[in-house]
């Protein structure tokens, strides 16, 4: 009775278990994001060479990418329910086991990772950034995977899908401009918390914020219907390699996101631009708090848009006007009136693609269950994390290291309001390099990550329909016989 008073008509999941793990995603979210947004700032100003870093963290991502196939494969693999020793600690599921084993490890070590010593030397703080860089990489994956995976666990609906990831979607976009925000204050030179503090206290509340998934959250579509029950069973290695060789589409999805997310570089030097360019570390928070409202509307219409155009349509139309935009910005100059009412523009446009995007995963998935008759979700899943986080690496990476081969001033400091008390001016070489890393590289990797998502052909009907036969609905001849064409 209560899933009929709260579920549309076909649904599987109830609201609690909707905002559940919508609120453990958000808090899974933010606990990234503050590497994310503060990692490349943190390491500028422990007055390292940025070479070197930039150097420290593709090395780790090397190292990171055996971590990501391993588990992906042992999620898809292994059932620790079966294990009579942590099944009190699991309970039920296919993913959310997983997820409960482990998710209280991801804000520990993220908190580790910038509690780095501010005295030692420039080695030793190099040796540190790697060893608790690896470890943070690492407990993302154990934490993200099974999360992610269980989007198609959740439920076989496809609406309901599109429905969950819209919302989490615009929450966790809402939120990480928010804590973006509220932690660029906390920094800048007005207040000056230092940003080891800010990490401490945000990994607390999002380690509360993980919590209602363990118990509020159940997984209605586990089992993978219309194949050998034996067979599916058997999941080998070669059946994961021959998964991911099947899965073209998300081989193109992953391709346009490593172009779009690697040249993403503006992050990397954001915060610089607006203290250096615009005179304050907070005046980029302008642009953001006008387009705060279209930008929610913007997402709230993407599903609708998506069920009259295609989630292909939508995103590439929207992904080539945000282009256009930035490609305008990065002529127009550091002109701050005229680059603010830009990004005002432009925002709607790119979070409508961003929306449409996270509908790709779950199809692809889906597909590839169709196509293999094996549970593939987890390897997918770890593969689309490891991209995740290379590509928020390697953009980084990207921007200090280009950064650094221009002759900017390194200056050591815990905040902002340190940076203005040092008095540094930067030459004027290394502010011109650092508009093109945060206005030029990003447009390009936008056009070409728009490109490559053209050659994506799997329908959205399609998909539908091969949802309703993983899940017994329809039988695989029933659904041959509806599909737009054979895949």
């Amino acid at each position: 009775m209560a899933k009929t008073k709260t579920s549309q008509e076909g649904w599987r999941t109830t609201k609690k278990e909707r905002r559940n793990y919508i609120i453990g995603d958000l808090g899974r979210t933010l606990e990234g994001y503050i590497v994310t947004a503060m990692m490349s700032t943190f390491m500028i100003f422990q007055g390292i060479d940025m070479t070197a870093v930039a150097g420290a963290m593709l090395v780790v991502k090397m190292i990171d990418a055996f971590d990501d196939v391993i588990f992906g494969y042992f999620v898809d693999r292994i059932h620790i329910t079966e294990w009579k020793a942590l099944k009190k600690i699991t309970g039920e599921g296919k993913y959310l086991p997983w997820y409960r084993l482990t998710y209280f490890l991801f804000p520990i070590f993220t908190a580790l990772f910038f509690c780095m010593p501010k005295g030692w030397s420039a080695g030793a703080k190099i040796v540190w950034f790697f060893v608790f860089y690896l470890l943070y990489d690492l407990t993302y994956t154990l934490v993200e995977v099974p999360m992610q995976s269980m989007i198609v666990t959740l439920t076989d609906n496809t609406d309901e899908r599109n429905s969950i990831l819209q919302t989490k979607t615009i929450i966790n976009s809402l939120a990480t401009i928010g804590a973006g925000m509220l932690w660029t204050i906390a920094i800048s030179e007005y207040v000056g918390i230092g940003i080891r503090d800010i990490a401490l206290v945000s990994s607390v509340v999002f380690f509360f914020m993980m919590l209602p998934m363990c118990k509020g959250v159940k997984e209605h579509n586990t089992t993978l219907a219309n194949v050998d029950p034996e067979e599916n069973e058997k999941y080998t290695l070669k059946d994961m390699w021959n998964c991911i060789r099947t899965n073209k589409y998300l081989m193109l999805l992953l391709l346009s996101t490593v172009i779009t997310s690697c040249l993403n570089t503006g992050g990397a030097v954001g915060l610089l631009v607006s203290y250096y360019h615009f005179g304050s570390s907070l005046v980029m928070a302008i642009p953001i708090l006008i387009s705060l409202i279209p930008v929610i509307i913007a997402q709230m219409q993407t599903r609708k848009l998506v069920n009259k155009f295609g989630k292909l349509k939508v995103f590439i139309v929207c992904g080539v006007i945000g282009a256009l935009i930035q490609l305008s910005i990065y002529f127009v100059g550091p002109i701050f009136a005229i680059c603010c009412a830009l990004l005002v523009i432009q925002s709607p446009f790119s979070n409508i693609s961003t929306v449409a995007k996270n509908f790709f995963l779950p199809d692809t998935i889906e597909y590839t269950r169709y196509k293999t008759g094996k549970d593939c979700s987890g390897i997918c899943n770890a593969l689309s994390s490891f991209v995740t986080k290379l590509t928020s690496s390697v953009s980084a990476s990207l921007g200090l290291f280009i950064l650094g081969l221009s002759n900017y001033i390194p200056v050591a400091a815990e905040s902002f309001e340190d940076l203005e008390r040092a008095g540094v001016t930067q030459p004027s070489e290394a502010l011109n390099v650092m508009w093109i890393i945060y206005a030029l590289i990003p447009l390009i990797g936008t056009l070409l990550g728009v490109l490559v998502m053209v050659f994506y052909k799997l329908k959205d009907q399609d998909v539908a329909l091969m949802a309703r036969c993983n899940a017994g609905e329809i039988t695989r001849e029933e659904c041959e016989a509806q599909l737009s064409r054979k895949y």
